[in-house]
Order: C-alpha cells, then sequence, then structure tokens
C-alpha cells in the first residue's frame, strides 16, 4: 500500500469511528492489512490535517483540521487549545512550563509554534507537559502572560 492509498485509508477510518490515539489508529490500519509504525501515522495525520480535538460528549479524539482557508489565525488556535487542555503555565528562569492533558502536550506544542512567536526559541512536548524555552527570565515571564492572555 503506498503512501496516498494508505491516507485515504486513514480518512476512511476516522470517518466511520471514533479514534482516541495513534495507537488505535495503527491497530485499525493492521486489521485493514497495512502494518505502519506510530511515527509513519504521526506523519500521516499532520499532512492530512488532522489532529485531537473534543467532541460533543467531551471525550478527546482526531478529527479533520478545516481547511487552510478555514482555519483560525495561530493565536485564536492556540488560545482554544490552552483553554481546552492547558492545566496550568509556570516560569522556571528562561523557560515557560505548560501543564496539560494527557495526550495533549504534542498538540499544545505545535500551536505554540505555529505562533511563531519572537520570544519562543523552542519547544519541547512530552504526554502532559510543554517546556517553551525562551531567551531570558524576562521574556519567559513576557510569554507567559502572552500565554495567560490567550486561554492558558
Amino acid at each position: 500500500m503506498n503512501k496516498r492509498q494508505r491516507q485515504h485509508l486513514i480518512r476512511r477510518i476516522m470517518r466511520d469511528r471514533p479514534v482516541t490515539s495513534q495507537r488505535e489508529l495503527v491497530e485499525e490500519l493492521a486489521a485493514a492489512g497495512c502494518l505502519v509504525t506510530q511515527a509513519t501515522i504521526s506523519r500521516d495525520l499532520r499532512e492530512i490535517g488532522l489532529q485531537k480535538a473534543r467532541d460533543g460528549t467531551g471525550r478527546v479524539r482526531y478529527s479533520l483540521v478545516p481547511s487552510a482557508e478555514e482555519r483560525p489565525d495561530p493565536s485564536a488556535a492556540c488560545g482554544r487549545m490552552l483553554k481546552d487542555f492547558g492545566r496550568g503555565l509556570e516560569v522556571a528562569q528562561n523557560l515557560v512550563v505548560l501543564r496539560c492533558d494527557p495526550g495533549a502536550a504534542p498538540g499544545l506544542g505545535r500551536v505554540i509554534d505555529e505562533l511563531d512567536h519572537e520570544l519562543v526559541l523552542g519547544c519541547v512536548a512530552g504526554d502532559d507537559t510543554v517546556i517553551v524555552v525562551c531567551r531570558s527570565k524576562e521574556s519567559a515571564e513576557a510569554l507567559c502572560s502572552y500565554l495567560t492572555g490567550l486561554g492558558g
């Protein structure tokens, strides 16, 4: 199965049933005869435009991102993610530590990166924590205030 066929299968799976994790998607694909790694799935999800979001019942699952012209600006997307999944911001020297719901850190790290904010040197995301690196304590404090204002 080539990449295009695999991504088509992923879209079909997502339309047919809710998928809550990359591991679950790997298992669904394997059941359909497509053996892939989690890293491949991660790239596919990014390319297809799928991201985690809460459904109508409040459960977290993957869903299609609106097309580029319908996408909110980066600060609106970051604010929404912070409100939905953020659990606290704290400054530690030149770092901003963002606590979040389990599994939400990669998505939050991505929306913070997409801000392309001048104070952000980079992000490292785990499972429930994002570390944002800034140049100085002052810039970390300013970024923390900015993220708090967005919805953190």
